[in-house]
């Protein structure tokens, strides 16, 4: 039998016959391989030329799916590729509420520096969500325990308007500052005062925090402790620790005076956001000065940056126009998206009863912690027709303007609020009415 061993064979008779053997045998395999080649090749080279597209990762960790998220990763998907939104992968489990996804992307590299397109870290999202093993996880893994958003939020100032005394133990024993300041000028002492929690403001003060600060409002931790009736002991340890008022607002304007927000620069790109003419517009409908304003009725935030529209609407009476979109937060706001259903559903009977909501429910958030029955309320002391309001909630034309919104924001990347587009030009979060108004001057200089 024929191994494939050298011929040993010394007659001619025997090297001729193995030499047919050899050629025989190696041309029965040369018709099998070329057989093979038939059937196989077409089949094979799809794979050789083009290799399978990565899994979606985003679509995997938004189903929980750890196996896929695994299979995602090996087949070459990016552990930090953005999304739409551009929030990581991380951030969105940790959105989702995915503690086994959050795990095992940390494990295999993800970074807890990135940011989504509103500047949150994977920590500040934990920590706005309450996600406690989540904050104790990322604090392991080095997170940055200061960085902020784009409305100056800290992980510790989210703790404060949370009230997670757990966070905020965790966050400051990893070296959070705990006088940093968010965009409406407020710490987190300020939070914690605001929302009256006695554990939270001794923490802080224990920390060295300041209770000399004041807010962008001139509000100080003590007077808000006031105003929203603390408890008296609460609000003793506040005045033995507040200096006179007439001082604190002093120190406050030298200390604004010498750090200015920045103004978002013209190099930016323009944007030119959509005009539906069936929504409303404060002002001057033709107004060649146009704010797009992105907001949440329940945002904090989004109620400043409403104050400082109508600073601008006041200055430049009849040469600017205001046009609201919706950008509910439903994670953070529950009550956001009835907000946002309620104004466009007034709106379709009346433009002066939709804007006096809008300003009514800014001027008091707090009341929006009684739900629909608020919302209700308020309508009907406008004077709204109640039956044609609940029919025109349940309508498709006012889903339709929350959902253009919505995909709107997700083409400017816009993943918080306030967000506004002034005849082109973004400006984030919530700034003074100053940088409203250099964007304006130089628009009209145009």
């Amino acid at each position: 039998m024929f191994t494939g061993m050298p011929v040993a064979a010394t007659s001619r008779g025997a090297e001729n016959c193995a030499w047919w053997r050899a050629t025989w045998l190696m041309l029965k395999l040369g018709r099998r391989a070329a057989l093979i080649g038939t059937l196989f090749i077409p089949v094979a080279l799809p794979t050789v030329w083009a290799a399978p597209a990565p899994m979606d990762i985003h679509a995997a960790v938004r189903a929980g799916d750890v196996e896929k998220v695994e299979t995602a990763l090996k087949n070459g998907a990016d552990v930090n590729s953005p999304d739409n939104w551009g929030r990581t992968p991380l951030i969105v489990a940790l959105q989702q509420g995915k503690a086994p996804v959050v795990e095992l992307l940390v494990n295999r590299g993800a970074s807890v520096a990135a940011t989504d397109a509103w500047g949150r870290t994977p920590l500040l999202v934990a920590t706005q969500l309450k996600n406690t093993a989540a904050i104790r996880l990322l604090l392991e893994n080095k997170s940055d325990v200061n960085a902020a958003n784009k409305n100056d939020i800290t992980p510790l100032i989210a703790a404060a308007q949370t009230g997670n005394q757990e966070a905020a133990t965790m966050l400051l024993g990893a070296g959070a500052a705990p006088d940093r300041e968010d965009n409406l000028g407020w710490t987190a002492l300020m939070w914690a005062a605001y929302r009256k929690d006695d554990a939270i403001v001794k923490m802080l003060l224990d920390k060295g925090a300041d209770a000399a600060k004041a807010g962008r409002d001139k509000s100080t931790a003590l007077e808000l402790a006031r105003s929203r009736g603390a408890d008296a002991s609460l609000i003793a340890l506040l005045a033995a620790k507040t200096p006179s008022a007439s001082s604190v607002r002093a120190d406050a304007a030298a200390n604004r005076a010498t750090q200015p927000k920045p103004v978002t620069t013209a190099a930016a790109p323009k944007l030119s956001p959509a005009i539906d003419i069936n929504r409303i517009v404060r002002g001057n409908p033709k107004a060649a000065i146009t704010i797009f304003e992105y907001t949440d009725f329940q945002c904090p935030y989004c109620r400043y940056g409403a104050k400082a529209v109508d600073e601008v609407m006041a200055r430049y009476e009849g040469q600017v126009r205001l046009i609201v979109k919706h950008l509910p937060l439903p994670l953070l706001h529950p009550m956001a998206m009835s907000c946002a259903l309620y104004f466009e559903a007034i709106s379709m009977q009346s433009a002066d009863k939709a804007w006096a909501f809008y300003d009514r429910i800014f001027l008091d958030q707090r009341a929006l912690g009684d739900g629909e029955s608020y919302l209700q309320k308020v309508a009907a002391e406008l004077g709204v027709d109640i039956k044609k309001l609940e029919q025109d909630l349940r309508s498709q034309t006012t889903h339709d303007r929350i959902a253009a919104d919505l995909k709107e924001s997700e083409q400017y990347r816009f993943d918080g609020v306030p967000a506004f587009v002034v005849n082109g030009q973004v400006i984030e979060g919530a700034q003074p009415a100053q940088n409203f108004f250099e964007v304006i001057d130089a628009a009209q200089r145009q």
